[in-house]
């Protein structure tokens, strides 16, 4: 059923039908939203610089001005002014730029609501130079709009019709305000209200539109840009606005023009996506030999590191295996091995996250020391024989805090910092005081217990 609906708020009214129309766009809006976050800065500064351009254009030609959209994009990017251009027309366009800026600022603080004083505070730039005298000023004289029956309020109606639109706008960009989930209603109806009340000498069409998308922005919604080829439209369905308070034509327009908009945001999210594919695909096809070469070397070096523990978490069982004594103990941890994903990401970054591999523990009655292996980067000493080692650490102090013997200046350290696999070669190498050691994992076994024992317990 298509009904007549009362606007909230205001004396406005639209016909029902309209509404599912935006409620789907108020859908795909809030989807929108969700990938705009996933776009890059660069997409989403020059997606707006496009609107700023085109809806600056647009917004002065509707009312006369007589600059290109090239013209535009010169005078407001670069700052140039153009030779046998109207000083005026420029002028215009670097003040709705102006004004623009105030727009963004106004839209990205939500928590404080739109008044009257920000209302002013964005005509006033848009006059700035032009008509200083009614700049931010209510006019003072009755005036006439060309080609239309709708006759303003009178001079002396001018500030209670805006403390009433002043209140309403106040009440809708508040941070507890409840719009319905459809903001094109509020914006077009605000529009449309200022332009009635007509309350500046000039001016008073770009200031609604400002107004109106910046009520958009606050919700989340593309802003609307009015062309100059629908400037007749655009008349006539403010008209009808205000000669019996039927919003509805005007509603069409402003909804198709967020349309438009929202289809250039959901375009760009496309075609980043479209573009970041096309990236992963490239860097899939660079990648693909060398993964695949990393991921026959982490098969290697875990079938390698496999051993190592094995031999010494042996070794530990045979110690406790050997011992006659209940108070002499080792203890073996294991944490598991590397995953391929992490290797790899040690091979490449020199980083990655939690890769403790095993510790023991020395138990001789009273006195404890402990040891950590964990994956890491290589040092310079031994980074030409291996890409991912094992460090040694020590808990000096016995409290679960562990050291890297290398960064231990006791002199009774171990000699052993650092082991690896060398691939390539095919042997177990190691970074130690006396520079780069090679050799079998068993003798690496016994020099590492051998110390531990010598110089942890005075054995």
């Amino acid at each position: 059923m298509n009904e007549l609906k009362d606007l909230p708020g205001t004396d406005y009214m639209y016909y029902s039908n309209i509404e599912q129309r935006l409620q789907d766009l108020d859908s795909r809006v809030r989807k929108m939203r969700r990938e705009v976050g996933k776009l890059s800065p660069q997409v989403l500064s020059y997606v707006k610089q496009q609107f700023r351009i085109k809806g600056i254009y647009h917004s002065n030609a509707i009312e006369g001005n007589s600059l290109s959209i090239g013209e535009t994009r010169t005078v407001v990017e670069q700052g140039l002014t153009i030779a046998g251009k109207s000083l005026k027309d420029q002028a215009e366009a670097k003040n709705l730029s102006h004004a623009l800026d105030r727009m963004e600022a106004l839209a990205g603080d939500k928590e404080i609501p739109i008044t009257l004083k920000d209302i002013r505070e964005i005509h006033k730039l848009i006059l700035t130079d032009i008509q200083d005298e009614h700049a931010g000023n209510y006019r003072e004289g009755e005036v006439k709009i060309s080609g239309s029956d709708f006759e303003p309020p009178k001079v002396y109606e001018i500030r209670p019709k805006m403390a009433e639109l002043g209140k309403y706008v106040q009440s809708v960009t508040s941070s507890e305000a409840d719009i319905c989930g459809l903001p094109i209603l509020t914006a077009t109806a605000v529009h449309a209200w200022l332009a009635r009340i007509h309350p500046f000498i000039d001016g008073n069409g770009r200031t609604s539109r400002i107004l109106m998308n910046l009520i958009l922005i606050r919700s989340g919604y593309p802003i609307c840009i009015v062309t100059h080829e629908e400037r007749l439209r655009y008349y006539d369905a403010l008209e009808e606005s205000q000669a019996g308070g039927n919003l509805t034509p005007f509603i069409e327009l402003i909804y198709e023009g967020v349309l438009e908009s929202q289809e250039v945001w959901e375009k760009a999210a496309e075609d980043q996506k479209r573009d970041m594919e096309r990236r992963r695909q490239i860097a899939t096809r660079l990648e693909q030999p060398v993964k695949a070469r990393a991921q026959n070397e982490y098969e290697v070096w875990f079938n390698a590191m496999e051993l190592l523990k094995s031999y010494f978490k042996q070794f530990v069982e045979d110690v406790n295996e050997t011992t006659t004594l209940r108070s002499v103990n080792l203890n073996f941890k294991d944490f598991g091995i590397l995953s391929s994903e992490k290797y790899l990401a040690l091979r490449e970054r020199g980083t990655a996250k939690r890769t403790w591999f095993f510790g023991i523990e020395f138990i001789r009655e009273t006195k404890r020391a402990r040891y950590l292996f964990y994956f890491g980067y290589p040092d310079y000493m031994i980074k030409a024989h291996a890409s991912v080692i094992l460090i040694l650490a020590k808990d000096p102090d016995l409290n679960y805090f562990y050291v890297p013997l290398n960064e231990i200046s006791q002199p009774s350290r171990l000699d052993i910092f650092q082991v690896g696999f060398n691939i390539k070669e095919q042997k177990f190498v190691a970074s130690t005081t006396g520079g780069v050691w090679d050799g079998k994992v068993e003798d690496l076994a016994w020099k590492f217990f051998e110390q531990v024992v010598e110089r942890d317990f005075g054995a």
